[in-house]
């Protein structure tokens, strides 16, 4: 496979990401933690290299934000978290707006023209929202033969609150306005991040080589099922001809692919977050603490989601045969998959013309061996 390096941050995207942080308090050391948590790793210290990254961004999102006011009306308006949404659909106006990250567009201008472009496009043929995650939006261009669905009427299928899915409604029928505004708010930060990310640009080179020898033998959809176990819920059963790849700083650990044409060829973008590596795949994970084993039985819950891994154990299924033959709302039915799917409950199996499901009764053994462990546990 021909894979291509993108080694110059995308400032659009990176801007995006910091301000949300900066906007809602977080800090990345923390949420280096909670990550860590979440995947049942323990910290190395001072020798944590991934802690060391948390820390420079920490000091890099100080030094850019330090003449912003946190309370500014249309700062909070894009970046503060939307409400309604839990821990793993948590994002942010200006997340929502980046439908089709162009990570090969490193300056801040000729992203968002681009991203305006791949919008316009997306608007003209037509496209359904499959869902909301830590990205933004998951959205999916329409198949010629399915009718289009009113956008009110995914917007109510989103994992948010009324008053988020009028704000979202608003900015996707006035994209050119909205993007124009929230290119200007950026522009200042992101002229100062430039200057500050010439350490991790240089940092990045190394890492970069590792997933470049990675992509020349695994394809993109390889590893999504080997780092998280998760994927988006559909899956396009094609191969590119060429990989480009580029790492997210200011997401440590998000992950955003996309297709595109470029020059008659067939591409695969793909954009790692900086301090992903293969400890974090789930088949290396040790027991994870009790608040994150609550959170994996707690996917478990409702007769729906049973229903789902006891059929799909008994032979491979899609979502819509699923939505069909339990006689469920198709949104209903795609969201518990797409649920069970990323904590390793179901995987997939193509058959060249929809992407099917199969229970994987070793990751439900897995947890309830790792309860049982817990509960045994001598104090």
């Amino acid at each position: 496979m021909k894979v291509r390096v993108i080694d110059k941050p995308c400032l659009f995207a990176e801007t995006v990401y910091l301000l949300y942080y900066y906007i809602n308090g977080i800090a990345y050391t923390r949420d280096y933690e909670r990550v860590n948590r979440k995947f049942g790793r323990y910290l190395l210290e001072k020798e944590d290299q991934g802690l060391q990254l948390a820390q420079e961004l920490d000091r890099i999102s100080a030094a850019v934000t330090q003449t912003l006011d946190p309370h500014q009306a249309r700062l909070r308006y894009f970046f503060e978290k939307l409400p309604g949404t839990d821990e793993k659909t948590c994002c942010c106006l200006a997340h929502t707006m980046l439908v089709a990250t162009p990570l090969n567009c490193t300056d801040i201008d000729s992203f968002a023209a681009e991203l305006l472009r791949t919008f316009r496009y997306m608007s003209g043929i037509g496209f359904k929202i499959n869902d909301m995650n830590t990205m933004g939006l998951v959205l999916e261009p329409l198949d010629p033969q399915e009718e289009p669905e009113p956008l009110q009427v995914q917007l109510e299928r989103l994992p948010c609150s009324m008053e988020a899915r009028w704000e979202i409604l608003r900015v996707l029928t006035e994209f050119e306005t909205y993007l124009r505004e929230l290119t200007e708010l950026l522009r200042p930060v992101a002229e100062q991040l430039a200057a500050e990310m010439q350490a991790l640009t240089e940092r990045n080179r190394a890492q970069l080589a590792i997933w470049e020898k990675y992509f020349q033998t695994h394809s993109v959809d390889t590893f999504q099922q080997e780092m998280f176990r998760a994927s988006y819920l559909f899956t396009q059963e094609m191969q590119p001809d060429e990989v480009w790849i580029a790492l997210w700083n200011f997401n440590m650990v998000g992950f955003w692919t996309e297709w595109f044409e470029s020059g008659g060829k067939t591409v695969r973008i793909a954009y790692l977050g900086a301090n992903l590596s293969f400890e974090f795949a789930a088949a290396h994970q040790v027991r994870p603490d009790a608040e994150t084993l609550c959170a994996m039985m707690r996917a478990l819950t409702g007769k729906d989601k049973l229903e789902i891994l006891r059929r799909c154990a008994a032979e491979p299924f899609s979502a819509a045969q699923l939505a069909a033959s339990m006689n469920l709302n198709s949104g209903t039915v795609s969201r518990n998959v797409y649920g069970l799917y990323k904590l390793g409950y179901l995987e997939t199996r193509g058959d060249g013309e929809r992407v099917n499901y199969i229970t994987r009764p070793d990751a439900l053994e897995r947890l309830f061996r790792w309860v049982l462990e817990y509960v045994s546990e001598q104090k």
